[in-house]
Parts: structure tokens; C-alpha cells; sequence
């Protein structure tokens, strides 16, 4: 290679990196703009992304980790000050930075922009998994490791394969097992671990489904045998499962539920508890762990944690330690009583020792006196007659029971529980004020059903209907009971709750002069079919003129007894999952404030209707039989503040029909609502946008809304899950090709 040859290909090493860092110059402005135009994309991607991912977690869906990977990276090209950069520019150095930065980040965003195409963005959930235990640092007390590592012992036992944690109520069973649970499965002791709450009523088809739930399983079969085979096929697959059934009352079939055992199953172990060693031994378990109270040490150290530091103080200290010796060594009793003193004052805690030492314990089998008089010390401690009514309510639900908060709040207007209280709304406040400082108070508890639902620990429970009772309430949740309890105990009582699928008939002429609340009902919580028809007796009101609150639930019947005329004082009346033909018997209830038809067979609402001038709350949800509910009835209702019809396919009359004759059959109008001068809540769901007046105004200046219009047959929402604390929200479908109705159409007059 001759020398000009050489200088030529020395030159070019250097011509063309100089002529592309040349270019980030000459190229300055187009490569800013670029760099615009792509982050301008991003944000369109960015916000087209983020819709789908609020939609998913709506619906309870998972994102997928790399969504949320490209997410985080987009964020932080957005949070990038460019513009910043690009106003302090002075002189050449900084366009040749800021152009070759400019070109860089294009680069990358075009990458993301690609990988930003997503066709999914979530996925299903997992499974249900087994919650921790209840008080952190309670399993770590020497008697809980002990007996920890014991339980785990046995089940790695290939001999053993059903043992049992049995011990009283309240003495934290449960929080055991779940521990158990935790560890099993971080040994990897099991390839699956699922639990199921057994419960004194047992319902097979309630444990059925919460093993499926925790196995990721549906459940398609309707009887109760054909959802075992499904289950016990999904368990055999699994090579080793722990199936913990916890509460339980008496001996259960596991074949019936599904579960295999012993030589069908090896590897499929089972952990109960229970407070019946009996119920255990009669299944055969091999092993029984009984779970005592905490020794004297280990509950001072748990009283001391919920307590708080106030019992260090000099003069307290020495009460603190007799109030922690009255609880028993019982966790629940500790925890409640701890929870009531925290930070309060000496004499607070000499007075609350002085109510341990004189309570007299209930006389319920099965529980430690100690127990009652701890549980009373929390109660005594509410501030207000109110508070404490309010949790009586909780004892009239059964044991284990998705309390609605919503039914406490129709309790207690119809019985005039809480003084000057002048709206539902105002009620309803109160009443979920109450429960959470109930909650607080380890009185009553969260439940998995979400924020509008309370659970109660059966031993708190226990003890409520002790207390009620001397209240004159007469509580008897027992499915399998087929009559009424005695005449006698029925007719002193001035609230009765009575919940049983197996009741043969309804006394007829009770006189009950001081009753003021009555709750019957077939079931509760996790409805199967309706129960066949059982009549009720003409005259089973005629001696209850004083009652104020009447609620049924899944109770099937033609029609109102004739003696329903003398509930002259009846404020609260709920149907819920009732078959109804003719309750054209309530227009004669004139005093009723509420009104409540949930998830009841009814096809139409009575003329008679129109007489309830003081009626405030109507609630209609999930009335999927009703259609006609007759023209001029709602606009009488002059007092109603709240209306609830989700679910509702009511043929409401079309607006271009407003003008026409009413027919015989005919339907009332939308157009009604804007006459309710105290209308404050409205809920509802119409067929199309059509029925929807086009200026819906109404008087007062805050309503509180949801509307939904669409075709479809009511709402997705979850079997008795029925919301009150809703946001305002309007969803107008497109039908027939007619545009949605804006927000603007709601704005009061």
C-alpha cells in the first residue's frame, strides 16, 4: 500500500466520527423533536396501559410482573426533567450533549414502545392462601413453640395421618393451626395446604367450597355428593396435601365433604380443632394435642404488648398484674381486657379490678368463668347504651356469621336505638363508628366478606347472648330445630331471632306484649335454593302490637297473614331471599320506614304501597322477578330518602309514552323521582336510556348516585354482597346505536 493509500484510510478512521458527532449538531433540533414525538407516544401508551391495569384490579386480576416492569421503566423516562435541560442552553457544548442524550432516549423509547403492545395485562389470582396468626409474637411463647414443633412432628409422621389441637373457646386454636399451616408449608412439608371453618352448624356445601376456594377449583356440581367426588378427584391428584378443618363440633363425614383418608389418600394428612375431644375421637384421630393457657409469664408478656407501657407506671403496675392474673391465661380475655385499659388511668384500672373481682361468671358449659368476667370488663367499658345495644344486635346472626353492617342500621332505626337521629344516613354513620370502635375493642371482628360485613368471635358471641338474654332475648340459631321454643320464654321476650331450615310450622296467637324485634329465618349467609313453602299462621302477629322491627329471611309463603293490620308501631320490615305473592297487606303499615324486598321472588309491588307517606329507605335490590311497580306509587312515597334497585328489570314507562293515558298494567315513569323532595340516595339500574328523563334534576343539592343502563340481566355482583357505602357513579351503555348520556344530565336543580 503506497502513502497516499495509507493517508487516505487514516483520514477516513477519523471522517466519519467526526461527521456523526457533527451531526448530533446539525441534527440538534430534529433529534429534540424526535425525542418530543416519542415521549408524546409514551404518554398516550402509558395512559392507555394504566386503564387496563385499574380495570384489572377492579376485578380482582393480578398484573402480570412484566407489565408492571415496563410500567416502572416508562415512569422514570417521564420523571426526566428534558425540558429543563433544554432551556439553559447556552452555546454549542450543551445542543451536542443534549442532541446525542435526545437520540439516545429515542432509542429507548422506541424499544419500549414496541414492548408496550400488550395483548394481556393480568392474570387470574391464586388461589386463597391461610392468613398469619392474629397477635404477632404470641407463637413465639414457649408453650406455642412446644407444642408447634410437636404438631409438625406428627405430621411427618407417615403413620399418622389425622391428628387434632383441641382445647376451650378462645384459647386460640385456630391461630395454632394456621401457624402449623405457615410452617408446613415454608418446610415444604406439603405440596398444597387449605383450611376449612367447620362450624357448630354444618353446612357441607360451605366446606366444600372453601377447600375449592383455596385450591383454585370450581365447583360445578349442584348436590352435595356430586361436589365431593369433584373434590376428593382434585385432592387424589395432589402428591401430598394438609387439609386443616378447624371448629369442629361433632364428628364429620369426611367422604361426604370430599376429603380422602387414610389408605385412599396417604399423603393426604388432615389437622382439626376442636373444643369436643369426643367429636375428634369419634373420627378416629390418631393424635391429640391439647392446647392449654398461657402460662403466668407468657400472658403478662402478651398483656403487657396490648396494654401498652402505661403498666410500667409505679402506682399501676402491681393492679395491672392482678388484672392480667384475672384474664385467665385466656389470649382472648387478654387481648380484649388489655385493648379496654390501654393508656387510661389508675383509677380506671382500680376500678376495672374491682369489676373482675366481683363479676358473676354465665353458667355456659364449656367456658372458664374467668372468661366472662374478662369479656364483661370490655363490655361494661363501652361508653354509651348505644355502643352496647348496638353489639347485643351482633348475638341475634349465628356463629360464624358475614354480619351486614346495613341490617344493624335497619335494627336500630326501627327500634329508635340511638337518640336524635333523624335520617338513615345519619344512622348509618353512627352505626359503622360503632362497630369499628367495637372492632377496636376486640369485640366484634373484620370479615373476609369486606368493610360492610362483621364477624364475632363465638366465645365474645356467648357471651353477648348471656347479657342479652337478660334483656329479654331469646336467640336459638340451630338449623335442625323444628319447633319454636316454649311458649312461655317466647311470649316474655322483647327481641327473638330464630334461624332453622328445619322448622315444621309457626305458633299461632302468641301474645308477646313486650316483643319490639323478630327475626326468622331458614338460613343467613351462603344461600342454596329457596325452602318450600311453610304457611304462616293467620293469627301469628295478633299478639305482638308492640313490635317495631320484622325481618325474614328465606322464608317462602303466598301471602301476609291477615294479623300483620295490628303492627301498628312496625317501622322495619325486610324480605330477604323470600318467594312473595301478595303483600299487598303492608299498605295498612303506616308508620313503616323502612322497606327491604333483597333478593326476593316478588313480581310486582301493591297499590296499597302508595299509603306509606313516612316510608325512608326502599330497597329493591336484586328483585329480579319484579316488573311493574304501578304508576303514581313512588312519587307518594313524599318522605323516601334512599331508593336501591340494582338488579331490577322493572319496564319502566318510556318517555315518549309520558304523555299517553295510564293502562290498565301500566308502569310508572322516572319522572317520579324528580317530585321526592328528601330523596337523598338513589341506586338503580334501568333497561336503556330511554326511560331515563333527559333533564333528571332533583331537589336536594346532594344526592348521592349510581345508575347503570344496559340491556344485560342485572349486575355482577357477589351472592349477598350488597353495597351501601358507594361513590357516585353513572354508566350509560350504548343501545341501539344511541350515544350515552353525559354526567351533566345529574346535576341537581
Amino acid at each position: 500500500m503506497d502513502v497516499v493509500s495509507v493517508i487516505v484510510s487514516i483520514g477516513r478512521c477519523f471522517v466519519d466520527p467526526i461527521k456523526k458527532h457533527c451531526g448530533y449538531l446539525i441534527h440538534y433540533k430534529s433529534n429534540i423533536k424526535n425525542l418530543e414525538d416519542r415521549i408524546g407516544k409514551l404518554h398516550a401508551n402509558m395512559d392507555g396501559v394504566q386503564l387496563k391495569i385499574d380495570a384489572a384490579k377492579r376485578n380482582g386480576q393480578v398484573i402480570l410482573p412484566v407489565v408492571e416492569w415496563w410500567v416502572e421503566k416508562v415512569r422514570n423516562i417521564l420523571h426526566e426533567d428534558a425540558e429543563a435541560n433544554k432551556k439553559g442552553l447556552n452555546g454549542w457544548c450543551p445542543r451536542y450533549s443534549l442532541s446525542r442524550k435526545a437520540e439516545k432516549k429515542t432509542l429507548e423509547i422506541d424499544v419500549l414502545l414496541k414492548d408496550g403492545q400488550f395483548s394481556e395485562v393480568s392474570s387470574s389470582p391464586p388461589p386463597l392462601g391461610i392468613g398469619s396468626s392474629s397477635v404477632e409474637g404470641i407463637m413465639d411463647f414457649q408453650s406455642r413453640t412446644k407444642m408447634r414443633k410437636e404438631v409438625l412432628e406428627a405430621l411427618r409422621d407417615d403413620k399418622i395421618n389425622m391428628i387434632a389441637i383441641c382445647g376451650m373457646g378462645g384459647i386460640w386454636k385456630t391461630t395454632m393451626a394456621k401457624e402449623v399451616a405457615k410452617r408446613a408449608k415454608d418446610d415444604k412439608l406439603f405440596d398444597e395446604v387449605v383450611m376449612a371453618v367447620v362450624s357448630q352448624n354444618l353446612d357441607l356445601s360451605k366446606i366444600q367450597g372453601q377447600i375449592a376456594d383455596m385450591l383454585g377449583l370450581e365447583l360445578k356440581g349442584q348436590s352435595e355428593g356430586g361436589r365431593a367426588k369433584q373434590l376428593y378427584s382434585r385432592l387424589k391428584d395432589i402428591e401430598s396435601v394438609l387439609v386443616i378443618l378447624d371448629d369442629v363440633w361433632e364428628a364429620l363425614d369426611l367422604e361426604a365433604v370430599g376429603i380422602p383418608y387414610g389408605g385412599q389418600h396417604n399423603r393426604c394428612k388432615i389437622l382439626l380443632t376442636s373444643r369436643s375431644e369426643e367429636a375428634c375421637t369419634q373420627m378416629k384421630t390418631q393424635k391429640i394435642f391439647h392446647i392449654k393457657v398461657l402460662s403466668e409469664e407468657e400472658a403478662w408478656n402478651l398483656f403487657r404488648e396490648t396494654a401498652g407501657n402505661c403498666i410500667d407506671t409505679p402506682g399501676l403496675h402491681s393492679i395491672a398484674k392482678e388484672v392480667a392474673k384475672k384474664c385467665g391465661g385466656l389470649p382472648v380475655a387478654i387481648v380484649t381486657v388489655g385493648r379496654a385499659l390501654e393508656n387510661k388511668s389508675e383509677f380506671e384500672w382500680s376500678a376495672a379490678l374491682q369489676q373482675l373481682r366481683k363479676a358473676i361468671p354465665e353458667n355456659i358449659p364449656g367456658l372458664d368463668s374467668k372468661v366472662y368476667s374478662s369479656i364483661k370488663l370490655s363490655y361494661d367499658s363501652l361508653k354509651s347504651d348505644e355502643a352496647q345495644s348496638c353489639f347485643l344486635l351482633c348475638c341475634l346472626f349465628p356463629e360464624d356469621s358475614n354480619i351486614p353492617i346495613e341490617h344493624l342500621v335497619r335494627y336500630v332505626m326501627g327500634q329508635r336505638l340511638f337518640a336524635k337521629t333523624d335520617t338513615v344516613a345519619e344512622a348509618r354513620n353512627r352505626v359503622h363508628a360503632m362497630v369499628k370502635n367495637l372492632k377496636r375493642s376486640f369485640l366484634l371482628l373484620d370479615s373476609e366478606k369486606g368493610e360492610e360485613r362483621v364477624k364475632m368471635h363465638d366465645v365474645v358471641r356467648d357471651f353477648a347472648i348471656s347479657i342479652a338474654e337478660k334483656r329479654g332475648f331469646l336467640v336459638r340459631c340451630n338449623e335442625t330445630m323444628e319447633e319454636w321454643p316454649e311458649k312461655d320464654s317466647c311470649e316474655r321476650s322483647t327481641a327473638i331471632s330464630l334461624v332453622s331450615k328445619k322448622l315444621k310450622r309457626h305458633p299461632d296467637g302468641l301474645e308477646c306484649p313486650k316483643l319490639e324485634l323478630l327475626q326468622l329465618a331458614s338460613k343467613i349467609n351462603n344461600w342454596d335454593a329457596l325452602p318450600l313453602p311453610l304457611p304462616l299462621p293467620l293469627n301469628l302477629f295478633k299478639g305482638m302490637k308492640g313490635l317495631k322491627v320484622l325481618s325474614l329471611f328465606g322464608i317462602s309463603f303466598p301471602s301476609l297473614p291477615q294479623s300483620i293490620n295490628v303492627l301498628q308501631n312496625l317501622r322495619t320490615l325486610q324480605f330477604v331471599h323470600c318467594e312473595l305473592t301478595d303483600v299487598s297487606a303492608i299498605g295498612a303499615l303506616t308508620k313503616l320506614e323502612i322497606l327491604s324486598f333483597i333478593k326476593s321472588k316478588i313480581k310486582e309491588l301493591p297499590r296499597e304501597m302508595r299509603n306509606l307517606s313516612h316510608l325512608l329507605l326502599l330497597e329493591l335490590t336484586e328483585c329480579s322477578d319484579l316488573e311493574r311497580i304501578p304508576p303514581d306509587l313512588l312519587s307518594s312515597l313524599s318522605h323516601l330518602e334512599e331508593l336501591y334497585m340494582f338488579g331490577v328489570e322493572v319496564k319502566w314507562k318510556p318517555m315518549e309514552e309520558e304523555e299517553k293515558d295510564e293502562e290498565e298494567g301500566a308502569n310508572a315513569s322516572l319522572t317520579e323521582l324528580m317530585s321526592l323532595s328528601y330523596l337523598v340516595v338513589l341506586k338503580i339500574q334501568i333497561p336503556n336510556i330511554k326511560v331515563l328523563p333527559k333533564d333528571l334534576a332533583f331537589k336536594k343539592e346532594t344526592i348521592k348516585f349510581q345508575i347503570f343502563a344496559s340491556y344485560d340481566k342485572g349486575i355482577d355482583e357477589e351472592d349477598d354482597d350488597l353495597n351501601y357505602l358507594f361513590k357516585n357513579s353513572l354508566g350509560l351503555a350504548r343501545c341501539d346505536g344511541e350515544a350515552t348520556v353525559g354526567l351533566g344530565a345529574m346535576a341537581p336543580s
